[in-house]
């Protein structure tokens, strides 16, 4: 991502002939590519965690990761918790009178307890729908003093961009405009907070009669995206026009992809508690995005939905943060473009 990152910018740079910012520039990608080698090295040096495994009827096994490695415990020996990062225990099932003591144990002492479902879904990222929780996913419970924060931020952050999105929008404009003609711009009617549906706007990218067979995912190397098209995709350019959604309290920076009427009809009546994901604005970008990529099936959008229950249950201002990093990336890599 650094070399990437210096060879995208550098060539914008040299396009817009700002050439006294070139060597700033090369300066803040040689520091990035360093550290990033740093934190590699650093990573690589970390022994694994060592979680302890209590044995349990019928339980799944826990979830494979690299820096992790599992210990079985036996519950009449108390000492072997010393040397734990974590205790892995059951979950929705009556913990057997043996466990009790050696669970005791480790509440007193400051082992962490992990359940195999909460294991799973820090490790993935994504909430299972068959473990989606009623007591979590309620309306009331899930009002946060972040919401305000995050909206007023949205707004700060758009008006601070636009010198640099409007000229760039501008430029993307005239792409469409060459390849593909009028209209520059696409409209769709898509589902927003609370479920009220508004009206997204992107460069259109497609022909014109793309639709007119109804709603379609769009495939590896579509033949419906103009010529020109594919790049602005890849690199998410087409998205900018969505800044207006932004500022118009439509969308959010950061948040659950908004879909069409088409596929949130079908999630909403085989998932009942699919309609929660409109607690939160809809992103230009989110944590679906930049971890899954774009979906093309139902399969995928029922996968999609897992990460999207996982930003509604841990919405905070520390996985935004993380999402603008991975946003970065993905950009820069055009990880999961179609």
């Amino acid at each position: 991502p650094p070399l990437w990152g210096a060879a995208v910018a550098g060539a914008l740079v040299l396009a817009l002939r700002w050439t006294d910012v070139l060597e700033p520039l090369l300066l803040a990608a040689a520091l990035w590519l360093a550290l990033a080698g740093l934190e590699l090295i650093w990573r690589e040096r970390l022994p694994p965690l060592r979680l302890g495994l209590l044995s349990a009827p019928d339980a799944p096994p826990p979830p494979r990761y690299p820096r992790l490695t599992y210990l079985p415990v036996a519950p009449h020996e108390p000492d072997v918790l010393r040397g734990l990062d974590g205790l892995v225990v059951g979950h929705r099932q009556q913990v057997p009178a043996e466990h009790a003591r050696l669970l005791e144990h480790a509440r007193v002492t400051g082992v962490p307890l992990y359940s195999r479902e909460l294991l799973a879904e820090v490790l993935t990222g994504r909430v299972s729908l068959d473990l989606v929780e009623r007591d979590w996913l309620d309306a009331e419970r899930f009002q946060s003093g972040y919401m305000p924060v995050k909206r007023v931020l949205d707004v700060a952050v758009t008006l601070l961009l636009l010198p640099v999105l409007l000229p760039l929008m501008g430029l993307v404009a005239l792409v469409v405009l060459a390849a593909g003609g009028r209209p520059v711009l696409f409209w769709q009617e898509r589902i927003g907070l609370g479920g009220r549906p508004f009206r997204l706007v992107k460069f259109r990218t497609m022909t014109r009669d793309s639709e007119r067979r109804g709603a379609a995912f769009a495939q590896q190397g579509d033949a419906r995206i103009i010529r020109g098209g594919a790049f602005l995709r890849k690199f998410r350019l087409d998205e900018l026009p969505q800044f207006y959604n932004v500022l118009r309290g439509e969308m959010s920076i950061i948040g659950p992809r908004p879909e069409q009427f088409a596929f949130a009809a079908d999630l909403e009546e085989s998932i009942p508690l699919y309609a929660t994901r409109h607690w939160v604005r809809p992103g230009i970008t989110g944590w679906a995005q930049v971890t899954q990529g774009y979906t093309d099936s139902v399969d995928q959008l029922h996968e999609k939905l897992q990460y999207d229950f996982y930003y509604v249950k841990h919405l905070s201002a520390q996985l935004d943060l993380l999402i603008v990093w991975k946003t970065v990336l993905t950009v820069l890599t055009g990880f999961g473009a179609r």
